[in-house]
């Protein structure tokens, strides 16, 4: 069987306002669908609406009841057509599983009104008293980390024409290795203000685990990490070298050009391993908070 009922836009619009109309037009189209998919051949029924039986009549009244009338006409003649091959019993269990499913939705407690809650001036001091001390010494351990980042990637790594090859109208290098840290950039109290307020809930009073908020570092390890980048970005440049002065001389410019294109993709995974180290061994970054905040444990 194909179910044909017509549902008007506009009364989707109006379910919001009859809220027990789910049980009975909607509950039609379902029982219809799935219950009578295939009717027994002694029960078919000749498919005309226009000769409906007065149980089929009933059923359809009952369906209609709660739909808005200025829906009912475009509503009846689906249902009508839906419901028309149907047997007395099988009509029956139909306005029966309706009549139990209105029972129950008559059953069903009212949902509780939903009341907004605003966090009140004493529930942002107790948020603010948890993040903002720690946000100020991560935020301090993030300058800390920049300074000693930059200062060491330019002591070690290789400066801007070191590795490189050129002359009248051509030149062949490796890359600068940047690997610039701007962790702690922004202003504190921009962070603080900003940050802080703009990841604070509003809704109430909550209890953060910023366990995992780094307000320190290893120096040791993180110059360890820079100084092993550079040896391999030093490593590199000189292997540019070995095979691009040959080229050159033969004037093979574009085997140079192949190879200096090799030799800066070769730094990709030296910027990747390196950035893992960052990663793993340095502060992180003030995401770290906004998770935090965003899980924390509402206070009853």
């Amino acid at each position: 069987m194909t179910t044909n009922l017509p549902i008007p836009s506009t009364q989707v619009a109006n379910t919001a306002t009859q809220p027990r109309m789910r049980f009975l037009y909607p509950l039609a189209a379902v029982c219809v669908a799935a219950e009578f998919l295939a009717p027994s051949s002694g029960e078919a029924q000749t498919g005309d609406a226009a000769k409906l039986r007065p149980d089929q009549e009933r059923a359809i009244t009952l369906m209609l009841a709660d739909i808005d009338p200025a829906m009912r006409t475009a509503a009846r003649q689906g249902l009508a057509r839906s419901i028309a091959h149907l047997g007395e019993a099988q009509v029956a269990l139909m306005v029966s599983k309706m009549a139990q499913n209105k029972a129950t939705a008559a059953a069903e407690p009212e949902p509780a009104p939903y009341t907004e809650t605003v966090a009140t001036p004493e529930d942002i001091a107790f948020m603010k008293a948890q993040y903002e001390p720690l946000m100020r010494k991560h935020h301090a351990a993030q300058v800390e980390f920049d300074k000693l980042v930059n200062a060491k990637v330019t002591a070690l790594c290789p400066a801007s024409g070191v590795y490189a090859r050129f002359g009248a109208g051509w030149r062949h290098e490796l890359g600068e290795f940047m690997m610039e840290s701007a962790l702690g950039a922004n202003n504190v109290e921009t962070r603080v203000t900003v940050a802080g307020e703009a990841y604070m809930p509003k809704d109430g009073r909550y209890k953060f685990d910023f366990s995992k908020v780094k307000t320190s570092f290893d120096k040791a390890a993180v110059e360890a990490a820079i100084k092993t980048a550079c040896d391999k970005v030093h490593a590199t440049g000189k292997a540019f070298l070995a095979k691009v002065d040959p080229l050159v001389a033969k004037e093979d410019w574009d085997g140079a050009y192949k190879a200096e294109s090799a030799a800066n993709y070769a730094l990709e995974p030296i910027r990747a391993e390196l950035q893992a180290a960052y990663d793993r061994i340095g502060p992180g970054d003030i995401g770290v908070f906004q998770l935090a905040m965003m899980n924390g444990a509402r206070v009853k």
